[in-house]
Formats: structure tokens, C-alpha cells, sequence
């Protein structure tokens, strides 16, 4: 559990979370810390119909920090509302996590302006305004202050499971004098044991062989086991949240479907909605895996960096760097994807397609998916359509490669052209991940591509031409590239058809697609495509063409 420490820590105080709350951009923090950083606004910059309140991230109407810039563009430190007169400058301070935090900010004000509310807590000010401190977003309070954000009791639970655990170690309960530390507890029989009263009175036969004995940390959490607390409505304070609504993600209560917002919205029981979001545990196997991958290339990166021989480092160097860049990558691509379950259970015969699956030859096999790596972009690059759609704001040529490397096996994938204006000479190939971004595919030697203009086609590897053909590219017009790992070639198709031959042999190692274009045309990218037809295993002749 040790590893999970820093998520149970306020980004404010940088302590264990205390009575957290969770603010409409799902972050959390202590209801103390949020009263700390809290500022006010005036007047005439918070209108009572534009406030927002506390029932759902749907009526959270966010300031526009164009116009309220807590921020200095310099990163000065300093940060202050924009175009507030009235406002002095505050300063900027930094938690004990290293979260940009700001102090409050609250002029006097007039004691009948400010509202007494339960459990002898100062007032809130009017007209309040509170910034998330981990991403940014500002909102200004209703009435209700901060009650009307709802209380994360879950957090705080685990908070509390947490801090009990690491309190005191476990004392066995049949130690008659001086109670040794307790190593297992028994669910069965409810009782703490070290290991020679274990041996002694709970051994492993017998009818206390089917016991089951668990760590002294997890016994005691299921011994405290208790129902759970009851959540009431922030909206209805005096009705307990029962049902939940699918349309707004939030739990509500019966008045709220009775005459609220709510009541045109989808709902479902809180119970079967509850079940059926721990399929989370799907979420935790599959990050244990890649932590466990990642751990272990740390390490291995640790090791590397002590090696004392400047030529031995370099030669693994440039690899070890992109394998932990695509690791990076790899973290936020579907790790924490919702993984719900259908409302019934559903079984399915898989057998027949897992035989089907055991039977493909190498040939059916060569099929991938990709799309275009914002992160491997120029900036110039535009990229829409779930990055699989690019174009350029640019007259110059700029690059973009896929976010999926090949180093083995045969891939074929297809871009079509959108849009083509002016006749560009867009490229089409592939590349090393550290390609030069700034100039045509195939300028530099980390890139092999065909261009083509309107009417003909060059291959181009280290600003070297190539095999001039004919056949040139329009709006609507299919580009194909072919990578042949098995035997080391790439070639470009033109509207279905072989345009020049072989373009490039010898390739080995680990390449990226890529493309260039600038902004006079726009391109779509189409991935998990068959080999085309005409392409069977074989040599190329001696002409170049494909046998």
C-alpha cells in the first residue's frame, strides 16, 4: 500500500486528505485547504444568474481565464484577476506537493454581508470564486459555499483504512504474555496470529485446512467492516441519494427526478450501477502488468546509465531512448478506458475463433493499426478526425509520423487525399523517430518516401531522386505503402496499382509511418488494410517489379 500514499495527499496542504471534497473537475481536496484558497470577486464581475452551484459539471459555468488570468504569461510567480483594479496583485506560493496555490485574498467586509453556517466555521464571503489546484479551472460559488460540493466518502475511507494500518502493528491474541506481532488472521475463527501460535493452535489440517488465513492489514479492514454510510442529496439535504443518473454521471435522489433536472434524465439503481463500475478491477490487473514492464525498464535504464564505455553506451543509446519515449506514450492510451460490463451477463462460445486464431499462417497475420502521434508532429501540423486526418497551416512541408513502430512482418496501409490545391508535392513513406519534422519526407538519411505532384512521382532517401514515374495524384485520388519486412522492401502503390518499382531494399530496424504535406492539401489515413492482392511471397525480379 506504500505506493499509494501520494494519491491520499491533498495537492494543497500535502498532508492526508481531511474531510475531502471533490470540485466539478473531479479533483479533490480538503475542505479546510478549499476554504484556505479561496478569493473573491466583485460585484459586477458575478452576477446571481451566472452563478454556478454544486449539483453537476454540467452547470458549472468555468470563468474565462482569458479574462481572469491567475497566471503571469512570464511564470513570474505572481498571479492577480485580470482586469480586477481593485484586486492587488497576489502572490504565488507553492505546496508541499509543488502545486501553484494562492492564498486567500478576502478584503473586510461588512458583517451583514456574510452568512454564519454550522459548526462554528468562518463565513464564506459573497461572490467567492475557487481554482482547482492541480488544472486551473475556476468557478464561482452559489449560496451554498462549499457545502454544495459533494463530500468524497471514499476517499476519505481509504484515507483512514490507510493511516489505521501503518498506526501500530497487530498484536496476536494468544500470546499469554508479552503479545508477539501478528503475521496471518484467520477470517474463519476472526483471530489474530503470530507464527508459533499458528503452529500451535491453528494448523493446516484437518477442518482448518479449508481456512482461510490472510495478512494482519486486510484481516483487520474486513473485521471493521461496517454498513455503509448513507449519502444524502447536496441539492435535498434531508433525502438520501438512491438512484443515478446516466445522462449527468452523478448519483441523485427521488425529489430530484420528482422536479429537478433530472427528471427527464435516464436513471438507474445506485446498487446495480455500483457493482457494476468495479469492473475496475480489469483496470488495476492491466496497470499492475504495465507497472511491473516499466519498473523494470527503470531499472534496466539505471544499470545502462553507470556503463563506463562511451562507444558501448552509444550503440544502445538512440534504441533505449525511443523505447522509453514510446513507453511514455504507451501509458495514457488506453490504460484507465472504461471497461463496464453489459447489464447481463452474456456468454460466448469462443472455441471455434480461438482454433481459427491458432491456424493463421504468418501471412494472415499482417495486419496493423496506427494513427498519427500528436506528439511526433511539427506544430505546424493540424491534425482532426481522431488523428487520422492531417493537414498544414504552412506553405513549407512538415512531417508527422504514426504512433505504432515496425521492425518486423508486412504492413500495408492506405492514405487517401482529401483535399489538393495549387499542385503540392506531398510524401508518403517511412522514417527513424528522430526524422528531421521541418523539411520534406526524405530530405535527411532518417527518411525513405515517394513524393508526387499532379502528374508524376520521385522516391527520395537522403535528398537523393529517384525513379521518376508518371501518374500523379487529386482530390479523392489512394496512396498505398507496402513495408515487407521479411524481405527488406518498401513500395508505393498509386489508386491500387504498383506505381515505379521496388522503392527501397535493405531495410531493417525499427520504422515509423510517416508523411509530409503543408497546407495546401489534406490527407486520411486507413490502417488494418489487407495486402493487396497482386503482392504474393517472392523475390523481386530483376526488373524491380513484384513477382
Amino acid at each position: 500500500m506504500d505506493e499509494m500514499e501520494e494519491e491520499l495527499k491533498c495537492p494543497v496542504c500535502g498532508s492526508f486528505f481531511r474531510e475531502p471534497i471533490i470540485l466539478p473537475c473531479t479533483h479533490n481536496i480538503c475542505l479546510a485547504c478549499a476554504r484556505n484558497i479561496l478569493v473573491q470577486t466583485p460585484d459586477a464581475e458575478s452576477p446571481q444568474s451566472s452563478r454556478a452551484s454544486g449539483s453537476g459539471v454540467s452547470d458549472y459555468d468555468y470563468l474565462d481565464l482569458d479574462k481572469m488570468s491567475l497566471y503571469s504569461e512570464a511564470d513570474s510567480g505572481y498571479g492577480s484577476y485580470g482586469g480586477f483594479a481593485s484586486m492587488p496583485t497576489t502572490p504565488c506560493q507553492k505546496s508541499p506537493n509543488g502545486v501553484r496555490v494562492f492564498p486567500p485574498t478576502v478584503p473586510p467586509q461588512p458583517q451583514q454581508h456574510l452568512l454564519p453556517i454550522p459548526g462554528g466555521l468562518p463565513p464564506i464571503p459573497r461572490n467567492s470564486c475557487i481554482t482547482c489546484p492541480q488544472c486551473h479551472r475556476s468557478l464561482i460559488l452559489d449560496d451554498r459555499g462549499l457545502r454544495g460540493f459533494p463530500k468524497n466518502r471514499v476517499l476519505e475511507g481509504v484515507v483512514d483504512r490507510y493511516q489505521q494500518s501503518k498506526a501500530a502493528a497487530l498484536k496476536c491474541q494468544l500470546c499469554e504474555k508479552s503479545p508477539r506481532e501478528a503475521t496471518v488472521m484467520c477470517e474463519q475463527c476472526d483471530v489474530f496470529y503470530c507464527d508459533p501460535c499458528r503452529l500451535r493452535c491453528h494448523p493446516p489440517r484437518g477442518p482448518l485446512a479449508k481456512h482461510r488465513l490472510v495478512p494482519p492489514a486486510q484481516g483487520r479492514i474486513s473485521r471493521r467492516t461496517s454498513p455503509r454510510k448513507i449519502s444524502t442529496c447536496t441539492e435535498h439535504e434531508l433525502e438520501n441519494l438512491s438512484m443515478y443518473c446516466v445522462q449527468c454521471k452523478t448519483p441523485v435522489c427521488y425529489q430530484c427526478l420528482e422536479e429537478g433536472k433530472h427528471s427527464t434524465h435516464e436513471v438507474k439503481a445506485l446498487g446495480a450501477m455500483w457493482k457494476l463500475h468495479k469492473v475496475v478491477r480489469d483496470q488495476i490487473s492491466h496497470c499492475t502488468v504495465k507497472l511491473r514492464q516499466t519498473t523494470g525498464l527503470m531499472e534496466y535504464c539505471l544499470e545502462v546509465i553507470k556503463e563506463n564505455d562511451p562507444s558501448g553506451f552509444l550503440q544502445i543509446s538512440d534504441a533505449l531512448i525511443r523505447r522509453v519515449h514510446m513507453t511514455e506514450g504507451q501509458w495514457g492510451k488506453g490504460t484507465m478506458t472504461p471497461r463496464m460490463t453489459s447489464d447481463f451477463d452474456l456468454t460466448l462460445d469462443n472455441g471455434p475463433l480461438l482454433q481459427s486464431i491458432h491456424q493463421l499462417d504468418f501471412v494472415q497475420m499482417k495486419v496493423a493499426w496506427f494513427v498519427f502521434d500528436p506528439a511526433s508532429a511539427h506544430p505546424d501540423i493540424l491534425l482532426s478526425n481522431d488523428n487520422l486526418t492531417v493537414t498544414c497551416n504552412s506553405y513549407d512541408d512538415r512531417v508527422v509520423m504514426g504512433n505504432t513502430a515496425f521492425s518486423r512482418g508486412v504492413h500495408y496501409w492506405e492514405i487517401t487525399i482529401d483535399r489538393y490545391d495549387n499542385h503540392p508535392d506531398p510524401a508518403f513513406g517511412i522514417a527513424r523517430g528522430d526524422v528531421l519534422k521541418d523539411v520534406m519526407l526524405g530530405k535527411d538519411d532518417k527518411a525513405w518516401a515517394m513524393y508526387v505532384d499532379n502528374n508524376r512521382s520521385w522516391f527520395m532517401h537522403n535528398n537523393s531522386h529517384t525513379n521518376r514515374s508518371d501518374g500523379g495524384i487529386g482530390k479523392g485520388a489512394t496512396v498505398g505503402v507496402l513495408l515487407d519486412f521479411t524481405r527488406g522492401i518498401l513500395l508505393f502503390l498509386l489508386n491500387d496499382e504498383q506505381q515505379g518499382p521496388v522503392a527501397f531494399e535493405g531495410l531493417e530496424g525499427l520504422y515509423y509511418p510517416a508523411i509530409s504535406v503543408n497546407r495546401n492539401v489534406q490527407v486520411t489515413l486507413h490502417t488494418g488494410l489487407p495486402i493487396p492482392d497482386f503482392y504474393t511471397p517472392g523475390d523481386p525480379d530483376p526488373n524491380g517489379s513484384v513477382c
